[in-house]
C-alpha cells in the first residue's frame, strides 16, 4: 500500500496546502476526472478528512447555489429596468438554469461519494470491533 503524508500525520498537524491539496483530490473524485490510484490510496487511508471535504464542498455549493438565485433575481431585474429585450432576459434565464441543473448533478455526486465514504467508515469501525 502507498504512503501518504495525510495517513501519518493528525489533521490538526496538516497545513493549508496539505488540505488544499487534499481537497482537490476530493474534488477530482467527486468529478470522476483524473484520480490515480495513489489518490484512491491516499482518500482511503484517510476517511475522515475525506468526509470533511465533502462536507465542506457541500455546503460550498449550497451556498453558492442560494447566491446565484439572488443574483439572477438582480440581474433580471437590472435587465427590465434597461428594457432589455425578451431575448436577452430569455438567455440570462437559460444561462442561470444550465449553471444552476450542472450545480445540482455536482451536489447529487457529492452526495453519492458522502454515502459511499460513510459506508467505509461504517465498515471500518465494524472491523475494528
Amino acid at each position: 500500500m502507498l504512503k501518504d503524508i495525510w495517513s501519518e500525520s493528525l489533521i490538526n498537524e496538516l497545513s493549508e496546502e496539505d488540505i488544499n491539496n487534499f481537497q482537490e483530490i476530493v474534488a477530482r473524485d467527486v468529478k470522476n476526472k483524473g484520480v490515480t490510484t495513489e489518490d484512491r490510496t491516499i482518500l482511503a487511508n484517510n476517511l475522515d478528512l475525506w468526509l470533511y471535504c465533502l462536507r465542506v464542498t457541500r455546503r460550498e455549493l449550497e451556498l453558492q447555489l442560494a447566491n446565484h438565485k439572488t443574483n439572477i433575481k438582480i440581474k433580471l431585474s437590472e435587465l427590465r429596468q434597461q428594457n432589455a429585450s425578451d431575448d436577452e432576459i430569455d438567455q440570462a434565464i437559460i444561462t442561470e438554469q444550465k449553471w444552476r441543473n450542472n450545480a445540482m448533478k455536482f451536489l447529487i455526486s457529492i452526495e453519492r461519494k458522502t454515502l459511499y465514504v460513510k459506508l467505509l467508515i461504517e465498515e471500518e469501525e465494524q472491523n475494528d470491533l
